[in-house]
């Protein structure tokens, strides 16, 4: 299966996670999570996708030897497909990008609408025009996984 979500961009087999830029910023949260909620029986290893060379590209991840499983108390986790686990973490860490882009947005569009309300004056229309335009970017990316 083939993962295109925001900045995660994957490869997913049966056994396996293959990740194009494991260590950009943004990806790093999906990294800790699929650590956190996918039991393994071996190391992990996850692929860097460039054509540098193998071992810069290749990254075990373990913490201390031990990996931590899914409890069973939270249901079906458990029954899923190796690969809808790792979709739906992908859907979560993504998911919650978003919705933190969202909030910071409504945080920054208050004081501008506050000011403008005030007063109307091209500077404040300017930052108004600006707020909008970022919130159709945002509103068009959301729109894309409802």
């Amino acid at each position: 299966m083939v993962v295109n979500l925001e900045f995660i961009k994957a490869i997913v087999t049966a056994e396996e996670v293959l990740l194009l830029d494991p260590l950009r910023q943004e990806v790093l949260p999906f990294v800790d999570q699929l650590r956190q909620q996918l039991p393994h029986k071996s190391p992990f290893r996850m692929h860097g996708a460039s054509p540098l060379d193998t071992q810069e590209n290749e990254m075990q991840f373990s913490t201390g030897g031990q990996w931590l499983p899914v409890p069973d108390s939270e249901g079906l986790q458990n029954e899923l497909p190796f690969e809808f686990q790792v979709l739906e973490i992908a859907l979560e860490v993504v998911c919650t990008y978003l919705d933190t882009n969202v909030a910071e947005l409504e945080r920054d569009a208050y004081p501008v609408l506050d000011e403008l309300a005030r007063n109307v004056s091209t500077k404040n229309l300017e930052h108004v025009r600006s707020l909008k335009s970022n919130l159709t970017r945002l509103l068009a990316r959301v729109q894309r996984y409802s």
